[in-house]
């Protein structure tokens, strides 16, 4: 019978040739096969010459098996294909997605934090942030050195998350903390994955604040929606632009989300095979519009399977790590007799009222302080040895509607708020009057793209994609919006920077323009127009520019205006009236000695003047802007801070309305107008950024008087630390029925509406407020009443009552109604009407 065994059976037919005859010579089948199947390489650890010790016939092995085992292979000459580097990218699943083998994520954010994939380098690294490091076989938590502990806890979730699904092929157990202040021979090891150069190199400083970063990032968001019968990803507007919530996600669709370092494309689980398929590479097409740099992320996510990366991208993704399980009481465990609450403090007014350090920190670029743009000087009692900083060239493009075009060098310096620009800026790093750069050997580069107050969140996205674009060099690239420019880059400009209101196209447009001057020194000048020209646009403590369609320019000095300021604005308005054909003389005008013709371009003349020529008052230092909320069950402050403060200079304006009504409502904030300290109070908002409705539970506006009555007791506290306190005054005003006299705080004031509501009460002094929160005793009656008391916890309300009232209610005391377990605690509260 013919044998089962088909390579048997072949090996018994005789039509089929083992060698084959080339010449004279012939030559074995066998051989070549192995050659051509397994390689050059591993052809030649592959031995078929005879075992030294023959197989046994006793073990019952066929031919074919015994021919097999005279093979010897000898792994350890075999050399397998190597990535390149270990910034190698590898194709994941499906070989149209891109995965890096070594990532850095980038924990950054105020209200909500964003965590972004960024270069895998040192130079990435940041004091102010937390930073997760992702390699095949470790997993490292680095926490910058001034990094808060929200930051830190979100990178331990996003790490436990990666841990536990083993996201991104890491095959660590646990992460690595690592504390930038604490070295240790890990911290070695990880700094020398990110290609750290010197030992000697320090993490850099941040300039740009948390908040700044998060809108900056959500703005740059890009969604797309799968077009099915085109195959392609279309742009959606409503999806762009901001933090959306998992909800908008539907099953039956396909996304694709651009965030500029990272591409996802999101696929529902009720998606068709082909649709799947073809989504994908209509997906790699997305992001290969763009030029990117090789370290960037390319990624298929299917409903359900989304890594930490990717979830962090949405501001309500379901915490996957919190249990569903139901647990059992444990009976014996035990019993809390009493709920115990958590006792805010207010903060320390004499803290608050030290002094800030004579000049922020300087632009730190390529691990170098370039301070505003000019160098850093020697500074031997503090063993700081200065360098000089020298602009060598600039560059400027403008954003369109499609790419980037150049502008024209002779506008170099003029800006407009519904535009977007980028600007090259070469510069070179001297000390001792020769060239410091020892890696390139050439001038340094760095890339601001500049985005105006009015433009749209699609332009502002556009902008940052397009420097990317621009930046064949690779070089540092700072976002920059207007009004809130650092000194580097203004210095760029000479003090000649302009910033007209609208499109470039607008400006051919004959009319009256008034220009607000801000700067504190001359080279670091900017003239700001406004959008129409009203009286309650002057500031005494400044400059203002009013050219006429007569072809007359008024330069308006405000009485209270520094010699600093009239000298900068007088130089900022020659050179932009240079700029024009005709070159008309600039008429200096003082406050109060103005002519006629003078107020006749204003709306409505002087109407809503406010002047400052009848006060007597020295305004000798800079306002000073104090947030305070609530971190971590404690009560804390942050300074606002001013990043073209200079030494020994009052800055008249150093901040903007954007910085009160941006933050997060109802926003609280101490402001210390010298003569005056406020405590600004936010509104209650009905909506979100993204258009959704805000529900005002009571739990959050409980958690809001308590805010609100600690602020008022810091900003006693902050007053009190005042030495010529007594010619102050203590006011609260709310949001919408700000005075003149707190606008004009700020270098312009817009309305906005939607703020204040008809039962929005007026400024008025803080005493007064405080007052009702003093109270510590009320009756039954009063406690009843709805809405509570001010300052009361609703949820305490009995403890509001007099010790003989309590007794008299209740019938027990107050420490024996705290042992009572707490389903009868309320239901006394119910019985009483105190919920």
């Amino acid at each position: 019978a013919p044998s089962r065994n088909p390579v048997k059976t072949l090996e018994e037919r005789s039509d089929v040739k083992k060698d084959y005859q080339v010449g004279n010579e012939i030559k074995d089948l066998t051989d070549d096969f192995i050659k051509d199947f397994l390689g050059p390489s591993m052809s030649k650890s592959v031995d078929l010459s005879p075992r030294s010790t023959p197989i046994p016939k006793s073990q019952g092995l066929t031919k074919e098996a015994q021919d097999a085992l005279k093979a010897k292979e000898d792994y350890t000459k075999i050399e397998l294909n190597k990535g390149h580097g270990q910034r190698a990218v590898r194709e994941v699943a499906g070989g149209n997605q891109q995965l890096q083998d070594i990532l850095l994520i980038k924990i950054k954010g105020k209200h909500s934090l964003q965590a972004r994939l960024v270069e895998p380098l040192f130079t990435s690294l940041t004091k102010q942030d937390v930073y997760i490091l992702v390699t095949a076989k470790a997993l490292y938590q680095f926490n910058g050195s001034n990094s808060n502990v929200i930051k830190r806890s979100k990178a331990a979730e996003i790490c436990k998350s990666i841990t536990l699904a083993k996201e991104f092929k890491c095959q660590a157990n646990d992460a690595l903390v690592l504390d930038e202040e604490r070295g240790s021979y890990v911290m070695k090891k990880f700094f020398a994955v990110l290609e750290r150069k010197n030992d000697s190199d320090d993490v850099k400083v941040d300039l740009t604040s948390d908040e700044t970063y998060e809108k900056e990032q959500n703005t740059a968001n890009l969604a797309y929606l799968y077009n099915v019968e085109e195959k392609k990803f279309e742009r959606s507007e409503e999806l762009s632009g901001k933090k959306l919530s998992y909800t908008k996600l539907d099953n039956f669709m396909v996304y694709c989300f651009d965030y500029g370092s990272e591409v996802y494309v999101w696929i529902g689980k009720s998606v068709g095979h082909d649709v799947r398929k073809h989504a994908m590479i209509a997906g790699r097409n997305v992001f290969d519009e763009v030029k990117r740099p090789p370290w960037n992320l390319y990624q298929r996510i299917a409903s359900g399977l989304e890594t930490s990366l990717f979830r962090e991208k949405f501001r309500d993704w379901p915490d996957l790590n919190a249990s569903n399980v139901l647990t059992v009481k444990n009976s014996c465990a035990p019993r809390k007799d009493k709920i115990v609450f958590a006792d805010l403090c207010a903060c320390s007014g004499e803290e608050m009222r030290s002094p800030l350090p004579e000049e922020p920190p300087g632009l730190v670029l390529e691990m170098t302080d370039v301070g505003r743009g000019k160098g850093v000087p020697t500074d031997l009692s503090q063993d700081i040895f200065g360098h000089d900083v020298e602009t060598t060239d600039r560059e400027l493009w403008r954003i369109t509607d499609t790419s980037y075009e150049e502008y024209d060098p002779e506008k170099y310096g003029v800006f407009y708020s519904a535009e977007s620009f980028i600007v090259r800026w070469s510069y070179r790093v001297m000390q001792g009057g020769k060239k410091q750069d020892h890696e390139t050997g050439r001038d340094r580069l760095a890339y601001f793209f500049w985005q105006g107050s009015d433009c749209t969140i699609k332009e502002k996205g556009k902008s940052a994609f397009m420097t990317v674009k621009v930046d064949k060099e690779r070089a540092p690239q700072i976002p920059l919006s207007q009004s809130q420019e650092i000194p580097a880059f203004l210095q760029i400009f000479g003090g000649s920077m302009v910033i007209f209101h609208g499109k470039i196209s607008e400006k051919a447009e004959e009319r009256n323009r008034m220009f607000i001057y801000r700067g504190e020194m001359e080279d670091e000048g900017c003239l700001t127009e406004l959008p129409d020209i009203r009286a309650s646009h002057l500031r005494s403590r400044t400059s203002f520019l009013l050219q006429t369609t007569s072809d007359k320019c008024y330069l308006w000095h405000g009485c209270k205006s520094r010699a600093h300021t009239v000298k900068g604005a007088y130089s900022s308005c020659n050179k932009l009236l240079a700029r024009g054909d005709s070159k008309p003389a600039i008429i200096e005008v003082q406050e109060g000695a103005e002519p006629t013709e003078f107020w006749d371009s204003f709306e409505g003349g002087q109407q809503d003047y406010n002047s400052s020529l009848s006060d007597s008052r020295l305004y000798s230092k800079s306002i000073r802007i104090f947030r305070l909320y609530e971190e971590m069950k404690e009560f804390k402050y942050q300074e606002l801070g001013y990043k073209c403060r200079a030494p020994n200079c009052v800055s008249p304006f150093p901040f903007l309305q954007s910085e009160l009504y941006d933050s997060s409502q109802p926003a609280l904030f101490i402001v210390d107008a010298l003569h005056t300290v406020y405590v600004w109070v936010g509104w209650w908002p009905q909506q979100t950024p993204d258009g959704e409705h805000v529900t005002q539970t009571g739990s959050a506006k409980t958690d809001f008087t308590e805010r609100y009555k600690l602020t008022l007791k810091t900003a006693v506290s902050y007053f009190e630390q005042d030495s010529g306190k007594e010619n102050v005054s203590l006011t609260v005003v709310r949001a919408g029925m700000e005075p003149p006299q707190f606008k004009i705080l700020f270098p312009w004031w817009h309305e906005r509406e939607g703020v204040a509501t008809p039962d929005t009460p007026e400024p008025r002094p803080l005493v007064e407020e405080l007052k009702q929160f003093l109270q510590t005793e009320y009756t039954l009656k009063e406690l009843q009443q709805r809405p509570p008391p001010p300052g009361c916890d609703p949820l305490r309300l009995e403890q509001y009552l007099s010790p003989a009232e309590f007794q008299e209610v209740f019938d027990m005391t107050k420490k024996e109604f705290q042992s009572l377990q707490p389903w009868k605690q309320r239901k006394e509260r119910i019985r009483f009407g105190l919920f």
